[in-house]
């Protein structure tokens, strides 16, 4: 009985120091970044964790936390770990669209640290898949006549719209993206299309005279 009574009185002084620890020093501990250390009386040592080191410390870079809010183990460390970055809901709004999450823009401040902390956004996200979220080319891409001269050529191969569309679908470009698209296949006065009709003027142009209408509709 009275080793059961010292192991809760253990835990309890356990659970007590934590309580007195900021996020940042408990997310070190949990990570094991931080340590916690034992003293006696008369030593020099005092027991905590102490403070975790500066480097380690989460970041306000909307950029470097997408990128170190893969480290933690569980839901709960990220949760902890995004609390202890101090950043606003503009920013948790940026780790999410780095991080190639959706169904974040109306949520509030906790709801966005509840949804990045969730299960399945542990890994950075690849370049997206789904039909919705499109990957904008690289500004020096934007510019570069390697790759977008490169797509456009292959949409001139290409013998129906049907065909062009899925292969502009696997791209997955962005509207600046089918802006320089179109610009390489000379089209002008296409900056007030939206992105829908933006992509057809570039199916049109691209695949011009050689598309087959059989089975298309209309536009």
């Amino acid at each position: 009985m009275n080793e059961l009574k010292s192991v809760v009185a253990l835990q309890a002084r356990v659970y007590e120091f934590l309580e007195r620890q900021d996020e940042a020093t408990l997310l070190a501990i949990v990570s094991g970044e931080a340590r916690l250390a034992i003293s006696r009386d008369g030593d020099t040592q005092v027991s905590s964790s102490g403070p975790a080191p500066e480097a380690l410390l989460p970041s306000g870079d909307p950029e470097l936390v997408a990128q170190e809010l893969s480290k933690p183990a569980s839901e709960d460390q990220r949760r902890i770990f995004l609390r202890a970055t101090g950043l606003p809901v503009t920013g948790l709004r940026r780790v999410a669209r780095l991080r190639g999450l959706r169904g974040y823009s109306g949520l509030t401040k906790a709801g966005l640290i509840d949804h990045l902390a969730s299960p399945g956004t542990e890994q950075l996200g690849t370049p997206r898949k789904s039909r919705q979220a499109k990957v904008a080319l690289q500004p020096e891409t934007a510019r570069a006549d390697a790759e977008v001269a490169s797509i456009a050529a292959r949409l001139r191969e290409m013998e129906t719209v049907e065909e062009g569309a899925a292969y502009l679908d696997t791209l997955q470009l962005d509207r600046d993206g089918l802006r320089a698209l179109a610009a390489a296949l000379q089209l002008t006065r296409v900056d007030r299309l939206n992105q829908a009709e933006l992509e057809k003027r570039v199916l049109k142009q691209a695949i011009g005279s050689r598309r087959k209408f059989s089975g298309l509709g209309k536009w």
